[in-house]
């Protein structure tokens, strides 16, 4: 049976032909409105459009204490303390806010005569709704009759590879006619500007001039650069010089494009290679529990000469020497004062364990797992003549006596023992065999062959391997940099896997590169300038600059028992251009 339909109330009112005409209307509608619903369009991604200024952008006679830039929509700052430079330089930060759909300055300090301020808006705007970013805005007055209109130009790189420094650069320009870069205490830039991502820079709206040129991280943002920031340098002085035609901006037109600009014939592009300084004070990082019992302690520099005194503990120190893991002997030790000691270092730490967050995935009152004691390095990645090792979690205080590992020859099951060799540092053990390479082996280790300090027995463990056979890469340099070299290998994440030095100039040498696994390889060239086999970055109170790198134009890929031939000749790198380095190719023979 139908449930009736419930209807409300509606009281009796007379037909009029006032009523049908409206209701054919109503029907009209909606019927029209039935033919689909609005899809709002595409996705806005265009940034904010600038309508026009007051006072005008480009100004003379500037003698107001604020200006207002009008957009097409409203409109937010990002960090406008950080993303806007003023130059020159302001000594009481202007006041930014949103108003309307546009933004205010409010000017505090006092502006100087005759002269021609920039604001410059590096990725500071972006749209309401959005926020898609204006990547650059300029608004510029002059408190005089002219406006200054010459420009400085060039890029920021890292010398050792020739790309644009990771993170955010600051450059500042120093008149030579006012200031000096020798004394003591850094003076305030006269003008300031920032690279963009591909590392470029230039100034607009300088005054006639010489100029000297500093670029830095500034990562606390006070317009100088501290001992420990990134710099670069240049004692050159630049001659400020007209912008070209083709790339001149008009003060009247509001949307400005990027400060950046292409080089010109007339202008050589100027290059800073910028560094992160040497730091010579040692100093602790971090220092905290991972788990109770278990503290990690990371210093600035090697240690060379540690030492711990207080809580009772057995520590050991990284292959680098800069980290330090400390196990006290109650393994529900959650809190502890101990003091560290090494050459130029003595501090005293207080730690205390916290209970890390539980993730959504872990249930409210489980158990944490724990982590066996002995675990394998022995993966497919390895060598047939690399050591076999055995990893522990804590330090190993005793191993039984003739322990020995069964090793299976999975191609004929034959079974073979070797014994095991506990390495100085207590946390690792050495498999005491030879293999073959491609074939596989199946390896076990019976239970309780070694115990931690805190008296708990290994468990057993089981594996397969099947070693492999690297390859072996030859070089044929011929330097030509008069220059000591450092012939670094590089694997695909940029990490320096084998280097070899070379100390002879103007002639040619041969390296060898054995025993590198399969994988895809890129050559660099350090120009050791000192000699002293390594990279060395600048130092700007010595006024040395970073050592310069040039890379082997095409990469390698190596293959398993490949011997592979290269010839490279070395070639001084000019300061104007990106490093690169000329090659002779070779067919690599398998």
């Amino acid at each position: 049976m139908k449930t009736p339909r419930q209807t409300s109330f509606v009281p009796s009112l007379p037909f009029t032909p006032l009523h049908s005409l409206s209701l054919l209307l109503l029907l009209f509608i909606s019927s029209c409105a039935r033919q689909g619903y609005p899809t709002g369009g595409p996705k806005d991604e265009e940034p904010p459009i600038a309508l026009g200024c007051k006072p005008d952008n480009g100004n003379r006679q500037f003698n107001a204490n604020e200006f207002y830039i009008q957009f097409d929509e409203y409109v937010v700052l990002k960090n406008p303390n950080d993303n806007i430079l003023v130059s020159p330089p302001m000594k009481q930060q202007p006041e930014y806010t949103t108003k309307g759909k546009g933004i205010l300055v409010t000017i505090k300090d006092t502006l100087q005569p005759n002269t021609t301020y920039l604001f410059q808006f590096k990725e500071a705007i972006a749209d309401f709704n959005e926020g898609n970013l204006l990547p650059s805005f300029e608004y510029v007055f002059s408190t005089g009759d002219a406006m200054d209109t010459l420009m400085l130009e060039g890029h920021v790189l890292d010398p050792r590879s020739g790309e644009p420094w990771k993170e955010t650069v600051t450059v500042a320009a120093f008149n030579s006619d006012t200031q000096t870069l020798s004394d003591s205490t850094t003076p305030s830039p006269s003008f300031v500007t920032r690279c963009d991502k591909q590392g470029n820079f230039a100034f607009h709206h300088l005054p006639t001039g010489h100029y000297r040129l500093v670029a830095f991280e500034d990562k606390n943002r006070n317009m100088n650069f501290d001992s420990t920031e990134a710099v670069a340098w240049d004692t050159t002085l630049f001659e400020a010089y007209p912008a070209p035609k083709n790339n001149l901006k008009s003060v009247d037109k509001i949307q400005m494009a990027d400060s950046s600009v292409l080089p010109t014939d007339h202008h050589p592009q100027i290059t800073l290679f910028i560094s992160q300084p040497e730091i010579r004070r040692q100093r602790i990082i971090s220092s905290a529990f991972t788990t109770k019992g278990h503290i990690q302690i990371v210093t600035q520099l090697p240690m060379q000469q540690p030492m711990v005194s207080g809580e009772k503990v057995e520590w050991r120190l990284n292959n680098k020497r800069d980290t330090m893991n400390l196990w006290c002997l109650n393994p529900n030790c959650d809190s502890t004062v101990i003091i560290v000691s090494d050459t130029n270092l003595q501090d005293t730490l207080r730690l205390r364990y916290t209970e890390q967050k539980k993730g959504r995935r872990q249930k409210m009152g489980a158990t944490v797992e724990r982590k066996p004691l002995m675990t394998s390095l022995c993966d497919g990645t390895k060598a047939f003549y690399d050591d076999l090792r055995l990893a522990f979690e804590n330090p190993i205080a005793s191993m039984r006596d003739g322990a020995q590992v069964e090793i299976m020859y999975l191609k004929d099951s034959t079974v073979t023992y070797c014994s095991l060799s506990l390495d100085s540092s207590s946390l690792s053990a050495r498999l005491m065999t030879s293999l073959k390479s491609g074939e596989q082996y199946r390896i076990r280790l019976r239970d309780s062959l070694f115990t931690d300090i805190y008296g708990n027995f290994s468990d057993s463990l089981s594996f397969t391997l099947t070693p492999k056979d690297y390859g072996t890469l030859t070089l044929h340099i011929d330097n030509q940099s008069d220059f000591p070299l450092v012939i670094e290998v590089l694997d695909n994440r940029d990490t320096v896997v084998q280097h070899s030095t070379i100390q002879a100039i103007k002639q040619s040498s041969n390296l060898t590169f054995s025993r590198l696994p399969t994988g895809d390889y890129r050559l660099r060239a350090i120009l050791d300038a000192n000699g002293d086999g390594r990279w060395t970055p600048g130092d700007y109170r010595q006024n040395r600059q970073p050592e310069r790198a040039v890379y082997f134009e095409k990469t390698l890929s190596l293959r398993e028992k490949w011997e592979m031939e290269e010839n490279w000749k070395i070639l001084l790198p000019g300061n104007q251009i990106t490093p690169r380095a000329l090659f002779i190719p070779n067919t690599p023979k398998k």
